[in-house]
């Protein structure tokens, strides 16, 4: 059967591809109206001795110069032989592209060798589309995840990290205990009489306590320690190569910054809210359940002598 050549022409004509044939000097041999519809280049340009590699947005120049206007490639430059080969022998491969008005466009290109030219040189096809809009989705699936990723180790009404990840950073505090041969601190924190706040007052005064009793733990702490929520009102403290004495002075200043602390509930009224700690050093031997049930047992001794109180194990 013979087809009409005619009809592939007009086939690749109407494509929405930008269709390309370029010989092996890089020069432009021809292309369809999609190359200038994506390139901004029209035909008169694009017929007269183009260079494809002039294309090619060149990122590696952009940073050598102040300007973010970088000189475009040509042909008989050592990178521009090299990136054409790069995206002629590939298949299908990724680059950037800048457009006649300097417009940067993203680009996928699947490219093959077709038969030599008249002239000898050998002939690649490169059939080109913009991938702008896949690379926008891309990016906001990689944000996203980003995001969720964040907020599964995040505590999402005070924004300090979680339960999960401050167990996390508990478990890798021993194993640098265990490899160094260090000790660290635990400490367990609970806010006096919580339930009584919420009850009195509505939940929504209750986050608001645990929002602000954050930010006073988080100014209050050493740029070393851990701060997380573990809990409905309780906290946890990881206090890295710190002794007994030095545990105590820094709940002791966390106590008080709370003691003196006015959490305003409305524009005249302000809660007095104090804490209730407990804390044991921990070194090698112990299990994270063991550090935690010794910190416990210091918690509550201070919330039975009376709360507003440090105890240690």
């Amino acid at each position: 059967m013979k087809v009409d050549v005619s009809l592939f022409k007009e086939i690749i004509d109407r494509a929405l591809d930008a269709i390309w044939v370029v010989n092996e000097s890089g020069f432009v041999e021809c292309f369809n109206p999609a190359c200038e519809t994506l390139t901004g280049y029209d035909s008169n340009e694009l017929n007269q001795q183009f260079e494809f590699t002039s294309l090619i947005y060149n990122e590696s120049e952009r940073d050598k110069q102040e300007d973010s206007n970088p000189k475009p490639l040509t042909n008989s430059s050592p990178e521009s032989l090299e990136i054409f080969n790069s995206i002629f022998n590939t298949g299908t491969k990724e680059f950037t592209i800048r457009t006649k008005t300097n417009r940067i466009l993203p680009v996928e290109m699947k490219s093959f060798e077709i038969q030599s030219s008249s002239k000898g040189l050998r002939l690649f096809a490169g059939i080109m589309r913009d991938i702008q809009f896949r690379k926008s989705l891309e990016e906001n699936q990689r944000m996203t995840m980003a995001t969720l990723k964040k907020l599964a180790f995040i505590d999402e009404l005070t924004m300090i990290p979680n339960r999960r990840s401050f167990y996390d950073s508990f478990r890798k505090l021993i194993a640098t205990n265990i490899r160094h041969n260090r000790y660290a601190t635990l400490a367990i924190v609970d806010i006096d009489n919580f339930k009584e706040i919420n009850d009195t007052y509505g939940h929504d005064i209750g986050d608001l306590v645990l929002r602000n009793i954050s930010k006073v733990f988080i100014e209050n702490l050493r740029e070393e320690d851990t701060v997380g929520r573990i809990g409905g009102e309780e906290f946890g403290f990881l206090l890295p190569e710190t002794d007994e004495e030095g545990a105590y002075r820094v709940l002791e200043r966390l106590r008080l910054a709370v003691k003196h602390y006015r959490f305003f509930v409305f524009e005249n009224f302000y809660l007095n809210i104090t804490i209730s700690l407990g804390y044991v050093r921990f070194g090698q031997t112990q299990t994270l359940e063991q550090v935690i049930k010794c910190a416990d047992i210091a918690l509550y001794k201070s919330k039975n002598s009376g709360r507003d109180a440090i105890s240690k194990f």
